[in-house]
């Protein structure tokens, strides 16, 4: 028993090497967010301008000059479709003009994706799961997701309203 018991790190240094591997998790998964969230935001984000765009037209083609509604006159929309406002975009202002106003709601992707690894993994760790050995319930997965994005949401917000204005922007100078 003797040899059993010398073999084992005192206390402190055990308590020291599980703080450090849970240091090491909290950044591997934060990187992951991190990378996960660059990745996904230049995949997605010629789509959100197009959407954006294709929402913006009306309000871009017709500017009323009077409160009255009879004296304000309804444009026909300036795109017929995604495809159609996807192709004119490119046409007319190029292929870079889909990214205008990337870097806000880039930063904003990184964030709320790292914090959302993060935070789900830590929510994990609090409600005792430990892996190998004590698995959460579905339920107790939820749990953790509901809270993680509840937490993200609040890094995210302040750039999506960067990005929908740099996008409306960017609609406005095209209409022109």
């Amino acid at each position: 028993t003797t040899t059993l018991c010398s073999s084992l790190p005192p206390p402190h240094k055990q308590q020291a090497s599980t703080i450090y591997i849970t240091m090491a998790d909290s950044y591997r998964d934060f990187i992951a967010g991190t990378v996960g969230g660059f990745s996904g935001k230049l995949v997605d984000y010629p789509f959100d301008t197009v959407k954006v765009l294709l929402q913006t037209q009306n309000s871009l083609s017709s500017q009323p000059h009077s409160k009255s509604i009879k004296h304000t006159k309804i444009k026909q929309p300036i795109y017929r479709g995604a495809i159609h406002c996807l192709s004119h975009t490119i046409r007319t202002n190029g292929v870079m003009s889909l990214y205008k106003g990337l870097p806000a709601p880039l930063m904003g992707s990184m964030a709320e994706n790292s914090v959302l690894f993060l935070s789900y993994s830590e929510v994990r760790k609090r409600l005792g799961e430990k892996p190998g050995e004590k698995e959460l319930t579905i339920f107790e997965l939820a749990c953790s997701g509901a809270v993680a994005g509840g937490i993200a949401s609040f890094f995210l917000n302040p750039f999506e309203v960067i990005k929908v204005q740099m996008q409306v922007m960017n609609s406005s100078n095209a209409v022109r």
